[in-house]
């Protein structure tokens, strides 16, 4: 009898257990075995793994993801890594991003929430230790990684540099880039299957290799314009100094990152201040009379110089289209002299913030932003030394930078690309453009930004063209106030990037004079009745027999010049 009352005791617990359904996800982890001689991790708080080739999480505890960066919400996180490892977590999730948050599948982002706070920290592969991190949703983007590609591809520009720190005196080794990674993973809600994500570093000062309370190590995110910052003038408001993290305001309150204003004077303020006021002070020595060779002289002191360099190179291969007054972060580590690297590099490759995929043969736009104007007037020669080394030493090669974007679509797969097709089937990347009457899309890019904008007012005849929402159209017929398109939208592919790539090295190529054979005869053509009589490596080294590289060449008849080496 004992034994008949427990068994109806627990029957209304066996039921439901027996007959409930699976979810999307648990059909995944049985389907996969995810859970097959699986470690769990969810009570280990310093957890160490390997960069996942794909990850799988499941969010549970919200009915939607917020929508806004103030809309924070407690969930749990629960994670197979692919490689026999599982968490389960607390979260504190919001929205992340700006124009981003518009789109129906958003960005987030995510801090670790246990009993104590900081109690939960993971470190992938090479990067830092966080203790949170961010899920990227690139929903105009057929790979749904575009950001994440464009970042290993620009790991593999800067890694014949010495560290940001180190270049700005800070010599503490350390595993931070100053610049994001990510990796692919499966996201789903409740157990429904909600998308591809990247699940990618934040800008936390751990990755900027930054003391959190040091006041010369300054980290500035937001928009940083020439109005906002770069010439003389300073608007607050607009840019947050997300290190370091001990300040006050001017009206002597705790700084608030997410509604900057005017810092309190200090040693960050100054050090702000002197940046706003590097332009006034270039342009005051070029109106005395100062020369070339004086004005690089301080401008070096006041600017990374190699950092300036890789960006403008990445940001015209790329043809970043959003890199140029924001998304990029602007950091020092002696309040003096200041670099930068990219950041949000979903408008990149050859895509559009709405969707829209530009040719390869996009015209390169002269990057004069803040210091860049002077590296546009005092260092065009460098800047195509620096195209040409990096082409020389292969890196910048369709054989080098292709295979990144075609890992990044095989860790997905095709299985996983199809659901999310299904999933979200009016993204831009999946869908034909739909034109109003007399008008058509005009994909030639040759002279893209001489074409005039679109106008409402004008009435245009056949033939003409003009730009709107970052694509060119061409009436077929007279029209007038009619918008050129009903939907912005074009078919993307791997096969469209694959092919982008090598040829946007192609069109620079001309535009750098970089040719496969290069050589003294090739790079010093005004020169060929001068004898050589020096090699020297940039260092003052003198060599004989110079390998691949960028030396100094001296003639006999006593002038010196760069040249690039192909051996």
């Amino acid at each position: 009898m004992k034994r008949l009352v427990l068994f109806f005791l627990c029957l209304p617990w066996i039921v439901p257990f027996y007959g409930q359904e699976l979810t999307e996800f648990d059909q995944l982890v049985k389907e996969l075995q995810l859970d097959a001689n699986v470690t769990d991790l969810s009570e280990v708080g310093d957890i160490r793994l390997d960069e996942p080739r794909l990850a799988y999480a499941n969010l549970t505890g919200i009915t939607y993801l917020p929508k806004t960066k103030n809309n924070i919400q407690k969930a749990t996180l629960e994670v197979y890594d692919g490689a026999g490892h599982y968490f389960r977590k607390q979260i504190l999730i919001h929205g992340q991003g700006g124009y981003t948050l518009r789109h129906p599948k958003i960005n987030a982002s995510f801090t670790f929430c246990e009993d104590d706070s900081d109690n939960t920290k993971i470190r992938f592969g090479n990067w830092v230790s966080q203790d949170g991190f961010h899920l990227k949703a690139f929903y105009t983007d057929f790979s749904r990684g575009i950001g994440e590609i464009c970042y290993k591809m620009f790991a593999k520009i800067v890694e014949d540099r010495l560290p940001y720190w180190e270049r700005g005196g800070y010599m503490n080794s350390s595993r931070a880039r100053c610049f994001p990674d990510g990796f692919p993973c499966i996201l789903y809600l409740n157990g429904q299957f909600f998308g591809i994500y990247a699940w990618q570093l934040k800008k936390s000062h751990k990755n900027m290799n930054m003391e959190k309370y040091a006041p010369t190590h300054i980290h500035l995110d937001g928009n940083l314009s020439d109005n906002n910052i770069f010439r003389g003038f300073i608007s607050w408001s607009q840019f947050e100094v997300r290190n370091p993290q001990n300040l006050e305001t001017a009206l002597g309150q705790p700084y608030d990152n997410n509604h900057p204003s005017e810092l309190k004077a200090g040693e960050v303020k100054s050090a702000i201040l002197r940046l706003s006021s590097y332009y006034g002070e270039l342009q005051a020595l070029e109106s005395m009379g100062a020369s070339p060779d004086e004005i690089r002289a301080r401008f070096e002191e006041c600017f990374d110089l190699e950092s300036l360099l890789d960006y403008v190179v990445f940001f015209y291969f790329t043809a970043n289209g959003d890199g140029s007054l924001k998304n990029w972060q602007w950091f020092t580590y002696d309040g003096m002299k200041w670099m930068v690297t990219p950041y949000d590099l979903d408008q990149c490759l050859g895509l559009g913030i709405y969707g829209q995929v530009r040719g390869s043969n996009l015209p390169v736009e002269n990057l004069t932003t803040g210091p860049f104007y002077w590296l546009n007037l005092y260092y065009q020669d460098e800047i195509r030394e620096r195209w040409q080394q990096l082409r020389q030493s292969g890196v910048l090669s369709g054989t080098t930078l292709v295979p990144i974007a075609e890992d990044w679509c095989d860790r997905v797969g095709s299985y996983f690309y199809e659901l999310e097709r299904q999933r979200w089937p009016q993204s831009p990347c999946y869908c034909e453009p739909i034109c109003n009457p007399n008008w058509q899309p005009y994909d030639q890019w040759d002279n893209y930004f001489a074409m005039p904008d679109y106008s409402i007012d004008t009435t245009y005849q056949a033939g003409d063209i003009v730009k709107l929402q970052g694509r060119l159209w061409q009436a077929t017929g007279t029209t007038c106030g009619v918008e050129p398109f009903i939907r912005n939208a074009q078919p993307d592919s791997i096969q469209r990037l694959a092919a982008w790539i090598p040829d946007r090295i192609a069109f620079l190529d001309k535009e750098f004079g970089y040719h496969e054979e290069t050589g003294i005869k090739q790079h010093a053509p005004n020169h060929h009745d001068d004898e050589i009589i020096a090699i020297y490596t940039l260092s003052g080294v003198r060599v004989e027999t110079p390998s691949k590289g960028v030396y100094i060449v001296r003639y006999r008849n006593g002038s010196t010049r760069k040249v690039n080496f192909s051996r």
